[in-house]
C-alpha cells in the first residue's frame, strides 16, 4: 500500500518556501498546497531530513536573494539553496538581524543600473571614451549579475591604474577591415571590453548577411569574461563562439615556467525564454588564477592537483602556485585542448600568442597584446531561430527527465547565470562592503560624484 506524501503548506503563490506539516526523511515525498485555494502546486522530493513545520524551498535560491514568505521577505539566503533544501539558520539570515562579521556574509544590494552608470563615469575620468566606458561597465555589471565576480568590479581599479601608466589606450578605437565572412579587428590597444563588443557587433552584421562570420582580434586587453560576448551574439538570435589568449598562468605538468594563458572557451545560444540562454563559459585551467590569488590572501591550502611551483613540483601552496603556473583542465587532454586554442586565436589573428602576451601585473605600463577569436553563426538562416530555441528546449527537457538522485537536479550550462540575473535585476546585486567602499574610494579619487542611493542597502 503506498504511504501518502507529507504536506507541505504554501501561504501565497510568490513564496519561495513552504511549511512542512510532518517530520519529513531525506528522500521523503512532499505535496505542495497553496494554502488559498487548497489546490496542489507541485510534488517536491526533500534533499534531507526536515523536522515538523519548518521550510522547504520550492524553487532554487541563490546566495543574497531575498526569501519570500507569507508574500513579503523572510530573511536572505547566505548559500545556495536548491529545491527541496531544508531552508533555516544554516542558509538563511533574518533581515532584522545584522550579518555574521565571521560568515563572509557582509554583502549590500546595490541597483544594477546604478552601478553601472558609476563604473562609466569613473572609466571617463581615467579617460575612457563614452562608448568604451560603457562597453567595460556592462561587462563589469554583468559580470555581477551573472554570478562571475571574478571579472567584475575587482578589475576595474587595476584597469584604470594600467590605462594611467599607460598599458592600455583608453581612448583607442578599434580598426576593423572586412573581407566577406571574415573580419579583421586591430584593436589599438584599447580597452579589452570596447574592442570584442565591436568586434562581436561587426561578426553578427556579416553573419546576418552570409550565414556565418569570425572576427580575429589583435592588440587588445583583458576583456572580462568571454561567455558576456558569446551572450551579445546570443541575444541576436544567433549561435556564438569566443575564445582569448592572456597574460599566461599554465604550464605543461612537470615544466618550470608557465606557457600558455588559461584561454577561455564560451559558446552561447537562444533558447525557447527570451531572458534565459544556453551558455557555456569555462577557463581551461583547473582552476581560475583568481582562486589561487584568494586563497594565498586568506593564507588556505589549495587542493591536490591545482598548480605547480616554480620547479614543476606539485603544490598545494597557494603562494609558491602563484610563482609557479596552473595546470590544465583533464591533464595532457586539456593541455592538448588549450594548445590548439592558442592557435585560433593569438596565432590566427597575428597578434601576440603563448608567452608572447604581456602580463600586466608585471609590466603595467606595456600592452598586453591579447587576441580575441569571436565567430557568429546566424540560426535563421541555418534552420530558423525559432526552430533551433525549440529543439535545444526539447533537450534541455531530455536532459532534466534523465533518472537520478533527485537531490542533486541537473542544470544545463548558463541556466544558473541566467536565473541569478532575472534575480540581481530585481532584488540587487550583492557587494562585499569592502568591495563596495573601494569603489567609493575609488571614485573620490577620480572626483566622481557618487550617487547617495548607492552608498546603503536596498
Amino acid at each position: 500500500m503506498a504511504v501518502a506524501a507529507t504536506r507541505a503548506i504554501l501561504l501565497t503563490a510568490k513564496d519561495d518556501v513552504a511549511a512542512v506539516l510532518g517530520a519529513l526523511p531525506a528522500n521523503g515525498e512532499v505535496s505542495v498546497t497553496l494554502s488559498t485555494s487548497g489546490e496542489v502546486q507541485r510534488p517536491l522530493t526533500a534533499r534531507c531530513a526536515i523536522p515538523f513545520g519548518h521550510k522547504i524551498a520550492v524553487r532554487p535560491l541563490v546566495v543574497g536573494q531575498k526569501i519570500i514568505r507569507y508574500g513579503y521577505p523572510i530573511g536572505v539566503a547566505t548559500r545556495d539553496i536548491g529545491e527541496g533544501e531544508h531552508v533555516h539558520s544554516h542558509n538563511m539570515r533574518s533581515l532584522l538581524s545584522p550579518a555574521d562579521p565571521h560568515s563572509g556574509d557582509d554583502r549590500i544590494l546595490h541597483d544594477a543600473a546604478q552601478l553601472r552608470d558609476l563604473v562609466t563615469a569613473c572609466l571617463r575620468a581615467a579617460g575612457a571614451t563614452e562608448p568604451a566606458a560603457r562597453a567595460m561597465a556592462d561587462a563589469l555589471t554583468e559580470a555581477h549579475l551573472r554570478g562571475v565576480e571574478t571579472h567584475g568590479l575587482r578589475r576595474l581599479r587595476p584597469y584604470i591604474e594600467r590605462i594611467r601608466a599607460g598599458g592600455v589606450d583608453a581612448a583607442a578605437e578599434p580598426a576593423i577591415e572586412h573581407h566577406q565572412a571574415l573580419i579583421r579587428v586591430d584593436g589599438r590597444n584599447g580597452i579589452g571590453h570596447y574592442v570584442a563588443q565591436r568586434a562581436a557587433a561587426a561578426a553578427v552584421d556579416a553573419a546576418r548577411r552570409l550565414g556565418i562570420a569570425i572576427a580575429l582580434i589583435r592588440n587588445s586587453n583583458h576583456f572580462g569574461f568571454a561567455g558576456y560576448y558569446a551572450g551579445l551574439i546570443a541575444r541576436s538570435g544567433q549561435l556564438g563562439l569566443v575564445i582569448s589568449n592572456g597574460q599566461v598562468c599554465v604550464a605543461p605538468e612537470g615544466r618550470m615556467r608557465p606557457f600558455l594563458s588559461n584561454n577561455p572557451l564560451a559558446i552561447a545560444a537562444p533558447t525557447g525564454d527570451p531572458d534565459a540562454f544556453l551558455e557555456l563559459d569555462l577557463a581551461t585551467s583547473v582552476t581560475s588564477r583568481a582562486n589561487v590569488v584568494q586563497a594565498a590572501k586568506n593564507g588556505q591550502r589549495l587542493p591536490p592537483g591545482w598548480a605547480q611551483d616554480n620547479e614543476g613540483r606539485m603544490t598545494r601552496d597557494a603562494a609558491a602556485a602563484l610563482d609557479g603556473s596552473l595546470l590544465a583542465l583533464a591533464g595532457d587532454r586539456g593541455f592538448a585542448l588549450l594548445f590548439a586554442l592558442e592557435a585560433m586565436t593569438g596565432v590566427l589573428a597575428g597578434g601576440a600568442y603563448a608567452d608572447q602576451v604581456s602580463s600586466k601585473e608585471s609590466a603595467p605600463h606595456a600592452p598586453e597584446g591579447t587576441a580575441h577569436t569571436i565567430i557568429a553563426i546566424d540560426l535563421d538562416l541555418a534552420l530558423g531561430t525559432a526552430t533551433y530555441a525549440a529543439r535545444l528546449d526539447d533537450m534541455i527537457a531530455r536532459l532534466r527527465a534523465v533518472p537520478g538522485d533527485a537531490a542533486r537536479p541537473v542544470r544545463y550550462p548558463g541556466e544558473r547565470r541566467w536565473r541569478l540575473r532575472r534575480q540581481r535585476l530585481r532584488d540587487g546585486i550583492p557587494l562585499a562592503k569592502a568591495d563596495a567602499d573601494d569603489l567609493m574610494k575609488l571614485a573620490a579619487e577620480l572626483g566622481v560624484t557618487v550617487d547617495p542611493a548607492l552608498t546603503g542597502s536596498r
